[in-house]
């Protein structure tokens, strides 16, 4: 009897042991500190601009009222974003960046794809990251990107097909789960990785299985429909190559890999032509141009977070998995079919209930006609910021995480694989 009862009392010390790991590992607790998952996977650096910086390129996407549909309230809890405009450019590009850095950080970046690719460019905010507020785990980053797919679709009127879905390394996490519920233009994945699971397990081996599951991107990759680019160099130290490659082999769809061999895990995209530039470039048939420019709702320069945000006007919906409802639709699911708003929590949940989803493209004619422009999540009289033309560059320095970086070309000194 002595050795069963210490036998189970062992076994119930190392699964309480194993509680309490996994508690301590979890960053999104109900006091919402800063557990272990979030040190390590969001190292939140020092803010590197302020609220007043990047004047008409900084904006405040409402978060908690869009994603349930409701109008953006006066001190709506607010994501800070930057909003670079190219004239009359068809594409827009949602970028997450890395995790060693912030929207000041990447600015560069930002300003230089915009202009190589002649793209909009939204990029977003992590939680905790420059003046966002919060604390960063996987549930409020990505409640953060839906809220700039929201205020995409839904404020800007941007159809899906003509967005663009770019993350790198930590930003592939959001980005891979976007691609998996909406069909986009396509998807551009730089330095990409299998999940949280495979990251740990790459460094502490067996210990992996404590840690909390935020981006199951092996996945997800099987449900994605759109074209998918990734870029991963050879001699990454921090993520294996081998991610890269198991997930190029899980995508179905049109897909791209470029694996350039003295690329390092920070290398400058810019560095090389042929990193990002050429091969982005021919695989999406870029540029493209429309007749009809983007418009920006004034609200979304003069909305500011507040540590207090009022309630919901509007009460919250909910459906049952898998049933449809009649409502106006931004990216909806084909012709006669119409759903929950979309990017709203209840279309998300749908979209995750449904096995095999397809999300339409047919929204085209939101942006398209001729009749007085109504932003559907402010529906009041808006005054519209004057069209300004791309900034010439400014910035010679381009800095992705912690490298900086002098030269902005580079011709290719050796050859690289690509494959199809």
């Amino acid at each position: 009897v002595l050795p069963r009862l210490l036998s189970r009392i062992r076994r119930s010390a190392t699964a309480h042991a194993v509680a309490t790991a996994r508690r301590r590992l979890r960053g999104d607790g109900a006091a919402m500190e800063r557990g272990l998952l979030t040190r390590i996977l969001y190292p939140a650096p020092q803010a590197t601009y302020t609220a007043e910086s990047f004047k008409g390129e900084l904006i405040w996407i409402p978060k908690k009222s869009s994603l349930d549909g409701d109008a953006p309230l006066l001190g709506v809890d607010c994501v800070p974003c930057l909003l670079l405009k190219y004239p009359y450019s068809r594409f827009l590009v949602l970028f997450f960046h890395s995790n060693a850095e912030d929207l000041g950080r990447c600015y560069s970046f930002c300003v230089a794809m915009r202009d190589r690719f002649q793209v909009h460019v939204l990029a977003v905010e992590y939680p905790g990251y420059g003046i966002c507020p919060g604390v960063a785990t996987g549930p409020s980053v990505m409640e953060n990107a839906f809220s700039a797919l929201h205020f995409a679709t839904q404020s800007l009127r941007w159809p899906l097909d003509s967005i663009f879905i770019f993350g790198r390394s930590i930003g592939t996490g959001p980005a891979v789960k976007l691609t998996s519920l909406f069909r986009f233009a396509g998807a551009i994945l730089v330095t990409p990785f299998l999940s949280i699971g495979e990251l740990f397990r790459d460094r502490v081996g067996p210990l992996a299985q404590l840690v909390e599951e935020w981006y199951p991107n092996l996945e997800l990759s099987k449900k994605i429909r759109c074209p998918a680019l990734m870029i991963h160099g050879r001699r990454d130290d921090m993520i294996n190559f081998r991610h890269a490659e198991q997930l190029h082999e899980a995508i179905p769809t049109r897909k791209l890999l470029v694996s350039p061999p003295a690329m390092l895990h920070n290398t400058n995209l810019m560095n090389d032509m042929n990193y990002l530039v050429m091969p982005a470039t021919h695989f999406f048939s870029l540029p493209d141009y429309v007749f009809h420019d983007m418009r920006v709702p004034h609200w979304a320069y003069t909305l500011r977070p507040s540590p207090k945000a009022p309630k919901s006007l509007t009460p919250n919906r909910s459906i049952a998995p898998g049933k449809l409802e009649s409502f106006d639709m931004c990216c909806g699911t084909g012709p006669g079919v119409r759903l929950v708003d979309c990017c709203s929590r209840a279309m998300v949940d749908l979209h995750e209930a449904m096995d095999t989803t397809q999300v339409g493209l047919d929204v085209t004619s939101l942006s398209q006609q001729g009749e007085l422009w109504e932003d559907p999540a402010q529906p009041i009289a808006v005054s519209m910021p004057a069209l300004v033309g791309p900034k010439e560059a400014q910035h010679q320095d381009f800095q992705e995480e912690v490298v900086t970086h002098k030269t902005i070309i580079i011709l290719k000194e050796e050859p690289f694989s690509i494959s199809m």
